[in-house]
């Protein structure tokens, strides 16, 4: 019998909160247990993995941030693409920012720990891009950017860039050193974006 959502959610809750205070690989079934109050033996017959714990994890995650986000569809009266995507990096980032310390985390077993970075990519990062690519191509359709554009590599662009500000500015302790203007970075970032991708 497979676990319902709410003993999902408390495992995945608890291996965030695990996470963002041990290293992943120390991280133990036993602590787990403890601290979801789920029963081991559900969270094995369920999870089968560790690894597969961590990639429902990214997944819930992923989904959460992308609930954030404005359809696609929608726009308000007046809005522009540019204002869209000023909304969107500003969410994004806020969104991130929030799970640094799980992110952060992830990041450092993932220097170690091929099989984790693979799977940080393709469950977080590529499928990401992917909801933007799908916001870019909406706007493409609607003849709002380029016909010829590539909207995947485009939508990698705009992202890889937003990810390197919060990694700098958070991670990296950028913003110990120099205070950063986030709304100037997101509006010039959107700005410059947007002269490659116009029609």
């Amino acid at each position: 019998m497979s676990l319902n959502a709410e003993q999902q959610r408390m495992v995945l809750d608890g291996a965030i909160s695990l996470a963002s205070q041990h290293d992943l690989s120390s991280i133990t079934l036993d602590q787990l247990t403890k601290t979801s109050g789920v029963g081991m033996f559900e969270i094995v017959r369920h999870y089968h993995s560790k690894e597969n714990i961590l990639a429902a994890v990214l997944k819930r995650e992923l989904e959460l941030i992308a609930g954030a986000v404005p359809a696609p569809e929608l726009r308000f009266p007046g809005e522009t693409l540019n204002d869209e995507l000023q909304v969107i990096a500003k969410i994004m980032l806020s969104e991130y920012r929030s799970r640094l310390p799980f992110i952060g985390k992830l990041l450092a077993e993932a220097m170690t720990n091929a099989e984790v970075g693979a799977m940080f990519y393709s469950t977080f990062i590529l499928q990401g891009r992917r909801l933007f690519t799908e916001f870019l191509e909406v706007r493409k359709q609607r003849g709002e950017l380029r016909a010829d554009l590539d909207v995947e590599a485009a939508a990698a662009f705009y992202l890889s860039g937003l990810t390197f500000i919060l990694l700098v500015v958070e991670l990296f302790g950028g913003k110990q050193v120099e205070a950063l203007d986030e709304e100037r970075l997101v509006h010039s970032m959107s700005a410059i974006f947007l002269k490659g991708v116009h029609p």
